[in-house]
């Protein structure tokens, strides 16, 4: 039997990508799972398909810059399935292409809303409920690694969640919860403009990816699955990267961003 049966799960960005990934895998672990995203649409679409495969989820409309949509998302997991056990704050947003010197401060003050400040309020809201035992998995990324000259707000945004994980640690094993991110290389997604479809196989059947090579939102999830097991126990605290080796060549670094 899984251990994640029964479990109260809440993913933000669950409506496409790596949260979308993250919830049916969930789900099909015998989670119940709150699909949260800031399109109603996509998240609705994911809870659907949750359902008809016989699992439980629903949708719920979440900006997660908002700190009043962060505790009604909490409080609606509660009500419906009796508490929380998980929570995979993924939700980010890219805002490609800035010049460091001269971009604009409101495309800056964007991303760092919403994958920073959106990160720090889901843990506020969580940790008045989240129950002992839990486990919190937040999607960062190996741009807060390498840097990005072509988008500093992204990857100083992504800096900051790996600060974030790392200064919570404490606070929330009082608590009797793990948290940990996840920094993923490249990842085939809406968000980089690429077509992702289904993988034929289960998570035991997924495709090796080449080195350097782009990830499926699949291979991502099955991260995110296992540091919220019980089989990361020892696991808090930690930025777990996931590149397919991206960040081993700084030669191969060099020509990926200069393709």
């Amino acid at each position: 039997m899984s251990q994640f049966k029964d479990k109260s799960v809440i993913v933000t960005g669950g409506g496409s990508g790596i949260g979308r990934s993250g919830a049916r895998r969930f789900a099909a672990e015998g989670a119940k799972v709150c699909v949260a995203d800031v399109n109603m649409e996509n998240a609705e679409k994911v809870a659907q398909d949750i359902r008809k495969q016989g699992g439980e989820a629903f949708a719920c409309l979440v900006d997660v810059a908002s700190e009043a949509d962060n505790d009604r998302m909490v409080a609606e997991t509660v009500k419906r399935h009796g508490g929380l056990d998980i929570a995979f704050l993924n939700a980010g947003f890219g805002g490609w292409e800035m010049d460091i010197l001269n971009g604009d401060v409101a495309l800056f003050d964007k991303v760092l809303n919403i994958n920073l400040r959106g990160c720090f309020l889901g843990l506020r809201s969580v940790n008045r409920v989240i129950r002992r035992g839990g486990a919190i998995v937040i999607t960062s990324s190996t741009a807060a690694i390498l840097g990005t000259g072509f988008n500093p707000a992204y990857g100083a945004s992504k800096a900051g969640v790996i600060g974030l994980v790392r200064s919570s640690a404490e606070a929330f094993a009082k608590k009797g919860v793990r948290i940990n991110a996840i920094c993923p290389g490249g990842v085939s997604t809406a968000m980089t403009d690429d077509v992702v479809p289904d993988l034929a196989g289960g998570p035991d059947e997924l495709p090796e990816v080449p080195f350097m090579g782009k990830a499926h939102p699949d291979h991502i999830a099955e991260v995110a699955l296992f540091l919220a097991s019980n089989r990361a126990a020892d696991v808090t605290g930690s930025s777990m990267v996931v590149d397919a080796g991206l960040t081993c060549s700084f030669a191969g670094i060099m020509n990926n961003l200069n393709k």
